[in-house]
């Protein structure tokens, strides 16, 4: 008798499991929707599409959702809707027995603004995104000669690393780029810094740290008008 028990405990509990679906089945084909409740993740940090955005792009895609069998509505076809607008990263859509249909909305999230060839942003996964005429992201400015490629293939992964480092995150304002080389703009001091192209980018930046905590800070920001990095194992310092 032991033996069997967890055999009949399992069909038990699957049967009970067959008839609590055709329930809720059932229940959820008399349900109609009664409304919609749009959350947008991360508008502390961006702010590209708000719940009203959210509604008018279901409305003028998927057509009027509220008093509509709750089971008549297509979640895979609303998440499809959403994640093509170019601001929207993913979307999740779910409804519940009170009859609110719930969408989850997480935005992408740039980390360069390029000013260059009409102007873009370059993501945190590396993507191209297109400006917007409603909000402006506050992440590291580009200017000068920079293709997409460059941006996405060189650019990024340079600025992914300084946002990971506290120092560089709080200090490199601009990126200024000439036929592939550097010029960084800090948000302190009145100097620019030259970095030339991105190779040895772990050396340049551990050699300039180093500069700027134990040498600048000391003798003052407004010191020099220039710190070249091009240069093998030195720093060249150009004085006001």
């Amino acid at each position: 008798m032991r033996k069997i028990q967890p055999y009949i405990l399992f069909i038990t509990l699957f049967v009970y499991l067959i008839i609590v679906l055709t329930f809720v089945s059932a229940k959820l084909g008399d349900i109609q929707c009664k409304g919609l409740q749009v959350s947008v993740k991360g508008t502390a940090t961006n702010s590209f599409i708000d719940d009203t955005e959210v509604l008018k792009i279901l409305k003028r895609g998927y057509g009027e959702i509220v008093n509509l069998p709750v089971a008549r509505i297509d979640k895979d076809s609303v998440e499809r809707l959403l994640v093509r607008n170019s601001v929207i990263k993913s979307a999740q859509v779910y409804y519940s027995l009170d009859g609110y249909f719930h969408v989850e909305i997480t935005q992408r999230k740039p980390v360069l603004r390029i000013l260059s060839g009409g102007g873009y942003y370059v993501d945190e996964e590396g993507k191209i995104m297109p400006l917007s005429r409603k909000y402006t992201s506050r992440v590291v400015v580009a200017t000068g000669d920079i293709s997409q490629k460059f941006a996405c293939d060189k650019l990024y992964p340079f600025v992914i690393s300084l946002e990971k480092d506290e120092f560089w995150n709080a200090l490199i304002e601009q990126i200024v780029v000439r036929n592939e080389e550097l010029t960084l703009i800090p948000k302190v001091g009145n100097f620019k810094i030259r970095f030339g192209k991105l190779e040895d980018q772990e050396e340049k930046m551990e050699k300039l740290r180093l500069f700027l905590e134990e040498g600048i800070s000391r003798k003052g920001w407004n010191r020099y008008k220039e710190i070249n990095l091009k240069f093998s194992k030195q720093i060249v310092c150009v004085r006001k």
